[in-house]
């Protein structure tokens, strides 16, 4: 089952021009239009504000860009840009327009997202083409590291793969001007962006080369980005480079990686302190939480729990209901899932309980109207958690419980928006029909399980998710099994036989030899069933060729216990072959 990551939340810079590098731009924009502009958008209660007439026009419109005012200074560049030209003053021209894309980026963070970002980025575009390297090449690269900013933003409403491969390319381009040794602080800011968009990248495509290209260019960042020099900028792309590394853990050196992520989130921990910046505080804390929860997956399981549900605790001390309701719901959610994996090594019903709690507390915010994608995670998370209950008691009502919570889940889950969630939460939903039809209902609740299972296939394919395919190849083949306890036996048995073939074409003795064995001894015990209805010689031969074969991976020294049960289990069939 996958757990879903807290989304770091990440500030790219958007560089405006320095105002003091521009000349005075003269009489011809004038007093009378300045006077006009003054008195029709800031009204009587700016006019104190800009009574000094000697700045310029575009000083001013600059001076309110610094402030956020972006609407007051996009109406005076629009203005300027009636009477400038390219041609003749093509460096106000360059500086206007990309001052008037930045206001187009600020304007978008707040309405209008992709209108305004495709605003932003066209003034950028028409800036680039007086901004050219043997012109004018810093302001070349200011505009570059912008126009990869609004691309890199775009990427989140529309064209996500096209407009994240642009980001990068734009900030590759103003790194050519932007180096280490001329331009430290720039290079450093343009560096974290372009590992941000390779990190985004990552997640669509060649998911460990672009997530290597992220780490270095969070490393390259970190040459300018010290701890005593520029403590926040440390910070934050230490936490950016943690969730670098927490990523690339997935794919390689999983424990290596999450120790790396593990320090660089510390090292944030020791800028972001709950007293002077406590919402980089919370989040990092979450991160924090979940590297150690990833972790506890492969080593010192109930110690890194232990650590993951005290930075989740710590986190919420911060993020309270009322001021941070999403991050609350989020640190809930995450700390639920820390309970959940604790119970597996201690107290399983107590924490349990906790994991279900923590959830709901997460629910009342994270609801299907507000936030349907975490509404989704949630519910699902919610679901296992009673799964498991059902494994202690209140078996039924558990089980109930759960797949009502996976069915909240499919209802944003769809095939069509979240497939590989969808496939998920089918396996899950499968699994707990299964489980259920042992209850009450068998033939009814092991047909549900059955559909659900054929329905993740649809995107658990064998070419394109080999290891998830067999997965559930092995799950149908149980419940088609049980099916066959109440009804058909013969077929539904062939169609389980047919199941665990399909899974032995993935886990072969060679790649995935647990998982092999698993699905032999399954196999076997299916083909010992089968005998029992029909061609019974044969279909025993098949079952001690099969229980044979897992005893070359379940042997004494290394499974004791397997090795023991599957050796009975074969016993018993060359018996029933001798009778």
């Amino acid at each position: 089952m996958r757990i879903p990551f807290l989304e770091r939340l990440r500030t790219l810079k958007v560089d405006r021009d320095n105002p003091w590098h521009m000349g005075i731009i003269g009489v011809a924009i004038g007093a009378l239009v300045m006077g006009l502009i003054l008195y029709v958008i800031f009204g009587q209660r700016e006019r104190q504000m800009y009574a000094d007439t000697r700045l310029s026009t575009v000083d001013i419109a600059d001076q309110l860009l610094k402030k956020n005012m972006s609407e007051d200074a996009l109406a005076i560049y629009r203005e300027v840009l009636k009477k400038v030209s390219a041609k003749g003053e093509p460096e106000l021209y360059g500086h206007v327009k990309n001052n008037e894309g930045v206001c187009y980026y600020t304007l978008a963070l707040v309405e209008d997202k992709e209108a305004n970002l495709t605003r932003a980025i066209s003034a950028f575009k028409e800036a680039l083409t007086i901004r050219t390297e043997e012109e004018y090449p810093f302001g070349l690269a200011t505009t570059q590291n912008n126009l990869g900013t609004s691309y890199w933003k775009l990427s989140e409403v529309k064209d996500r793969q096209e407009n994240l491969i642009r980001a990068i390319a734009a900030y590759e381009e103003a790194l050519k001007r932007r180096t280490l040794e001329a331009d430290p602080l720039d290079y450093a800011a343009t560096q974290d962006s372009l590992g941000t968009a390779y990190a985004d990248l990552s997640a669509i495509r060649d998911t460990e080369a672009n997530l290597i290209k992220a780490v270095n260019a969070y490393e390259e960042a970190q040459l300018v980005y010290t701890a005593e020099k520029y403590p926040v900028g440390y910070a934050t792309t230490q936490d950016h480079l943690g969730t670098a590394y927490t990523a690339l853990a997935e794919v390689r050196a999983k424990e290596a990686n999450l120790v790396k992520a593990i320090a660089a989130y510390e090292n944030a921990l020791r800028v972001y302190t709950p007293e002077q910046y406590p919402i980089d505080y919370e989040i990092t804390q979450d991160h924090l939480g979940m590297a150690y929860s990833a972790l506890a997956e492969i080593k010192d399981k109930e110690a890194n729990l232990a650590k993951a549900v005290s930075a989740c605790n710590k986190a919420l001390r911060v993020y309270t209901q009322e001021q941070y309701p999403a991050g609350y719901a989020a640190t809930q959610n995450n700390l639920g899932n820390a309970f959940r994996g604790l119970s597996k090594v201690k107290d399983k019903e107590d924490n349990l309980l906790r994991s279900v709690r923590a959830y709901e507390e997460a629910l009342k915010i994270r609801t299907r109207d507000r936030y349907p994608v975490d509404y989704a995670a949630t519910q699902n998370n919610l679901g296992t958690a009673y799964w498991g209950l059902a494994e202690i008691g209140d078996r039924e009502e558990n089980l109930d419980r759960a797949i009502a919570a996976y069915e909240q889940a499919l209802r944003i889950r769809t095939m069509e928006q979240y497939p590989m969630d969808y496939a998920a939460t089918q396996n899950n939903l499968g699994a707990a029909y299964w489980t259920l039809a042992e209850v009450r209902d068998k033939a009814k609740n092991a047909a549900r399980s059955i559909a659900a299972y054929e329905r993740a296939l649809r995107v658990y394919t064998l070419d394109g998710y080999p290891v998830d395919y067999a997965m559930i190849q092995n799950n149908l083949g149980a419940a088609y099994w049980t099916l066959a306890e109440v009804r058909d036996k013969a077929k539904h048995l062939a169609r389980a036989i047919a199941a665990y073939d399909e899974a032995l074409r993935v886990y072969t003795q060679e790649r995935h030899p647990e998982d092999y064995a698993m699905i032999q001894n399954n196999l076997g015990a299916a083909y010992r069933s089968l005998a029992t209805v029909m061609d019974k010689k044969e279909n025993l031969a098949k079952a001690i060729n099969a229980y044979e074969k897992a005893l070359k991976i379940y042997t004494a020294a290394q499974y004791p216990l397997y090795h023991k049960r599957v050796t009975a289990n074969l016993e018993l069939t060359r018996q029933q072959m001798r009778r």
